[in-house]
């Protein structure tokens, strides 16, 4: 009984610490976000969000499925500390020659294309987020469920951040400098976890160059990957979409309007963060408490959903001021759109989240990837029509796909294990 409540406690003391992290992760952005939209202007702004979400579709290869797969084997071996540190030195050292072999493509591309003449730089100093994100091993802190080792160290690196965008950031000439700001979020925690995870965690990093225990760990979240990647085509590829088709301008208030979305949505993010490896821990040793405990995670999931979208669409107007500066109909009704893709996405979330820790990934992939294939096509002709509206729209649709599909799966799991 007593190690039962232990383990509540450890979860309830994650969930607290992912719930200050995500906060300052949103918070803080936040808290520049209009003053950035403002001094940039919408279209420089539409550049930055532009840089940004090339930033987070490039490091879908990086983390090539770690978060989940790293922190499920981390979580089920977390006693044996020999294993965990195999584990740590292999993914890390995967993730590094991973993020090599994208820079090297994406610095070509960037001389390459005429899409990126006149910003080069900004493009080019965006790429230290990949490195930030590379070195910052999430799914370590996730499988050890020690998720208060770093909260207060991403806490200072942002309001460190924050400060040096309201003192540099003067206008529409400060792009570069704006972009190399947003890459410090990444950065900062990234370069003190090394040193951290060696000193206060005992976990030395070698690099592996045993080829076969690479492809080994490779292969372990070869599904999750492609998951993910399918996400990032209908997440971040509308920005990178817009940028192409419909200009910076239509980017900046697509940007706008998914930016307010991510802070609603990421309210649930430290629950699901928090609650897969005690998922992945019930479902290994206590399948019993793990059927009881999905079912209060589906229904508190809904009930939460609900609520903060309805908040996000009466909210709307409101929050257009506060970030926009004047009242925008425009934006307004496009906020709306994602109310709606914040109670989807949620739910997703959750039920995806449950399905990993049932080592159901495989299924999953299939999911996304219908809803890849359905956005690829849909997205182009959409967007050259309705614009960002189009783009809201190809979303809603996706997702709309994803929660019929994901339900689907999760009552067949259930019918498998009676």
């Amino acid at each position: 009984m007593s190690k039962f409540f232990s383990k509540q406690n450890k979860l309830l003391s994650n969930i607290i610490s992912l719930i200050i992290l995500q906060g300052s992760n949103y918070i803080f952005p936040l808290i520049t976000f209009p003053f950035l939209v403002r001094s940039l202007g919408v279209e420089n702004y539409g550049i930055l969000v532009f840089c940004v979400a090339i930033m987070q579709f490039l490091n879908v290869f990086v983390d090539f499925g770690f978060n989940i797969s790293g922190t499920r084997e981390i979580s089920i071996n977390k006693i044996h500390h020999n294993k965990v540190n195999e584990t740590y030195n292999v993914i890390l050292t995967v993730k590094i020659i991973i993020s090599v072999i994208v820079g090297l493509i994406y610095f070509l591309v960037v001389e390459v294309f005429p899409l990126f003449d006149g910003n080069k730089i900004t493009y080019l100093i965006g790429y230290l987020i990949i490195f930030g994100n590379t070195l910052f091993p999430l799914w370590l802190y996730q499988g050890l469920e020690k998720m208060k080792y770093i909260t207060y160290i991403n806490i200072v690196a942002k309001a460190i951040v924050t400060i040096l965008i309201f003192v540099f950031i003067n206008g529409e000439n400060d792009l570069n400098l704006a972009v190399f700001f947003q890459t410090l979020y990444f950065v900062i925690p990234g370069v003190f976890s090394i040193f951290f995870v060696k000193k206060n965690l005992n976990i030395k990093f070698e690099f592996i160059i045993d080829v076969n225990r690479l492809i080994s760990e490779l292969k372990k979240g070869k599904y999750i990957f492609m998951t993910n990647l399918w996400i990032n085509f209908y997440n971040q590829g509308p920005i990178v979409i817009l940028g192409f088709i419909s200009g910076n301008t239509s980017t900046g208030r697509y940007g706008i309007g998914q930016k307010i979305q991510s802070a609603f949505f990421g309210l649930s993010q430290p629950i699901t963060q928090a609650v897969y490896p005690y998922l992945c821990d019930l479902y290994e040793n206590r399948k019993e408490k793990f059927n009881k405990f999905r079912k209060k995670l589906l229904v508190f999931g809904l009930i939460f959903s609900i609520t903060i979208s309805v908040m996000l669409c009466f909210f709307s107007p409101f929050l257009v001021k506060v970030v926009y500066g004047s009242s925008s109909p425009q934006i307004t009704s496009l906020i709306r759109f994602f109310s709606v893709i914040v109670f989807l996405g949620v739910m997703n979330t959750i039920m995806a989240r449950i399905a990993y820790a049932m080592n159901r990934s495989k299924g999953l992939n299939k999911i996304y990837l219908i809803a890849a294939i359905l956005f690829m096509i849909s997205s182009g002709p959409l967007t050259l029509w309705l614009h960002e509206f189009g783009m809201a729209l190809v979303v809603i649709i996706s997702e709309v796909i994803i929660f019929i599909l994901n339900l689907r799966h999760i009552l067949k799991i259930n019918e498998d294990n009676i």
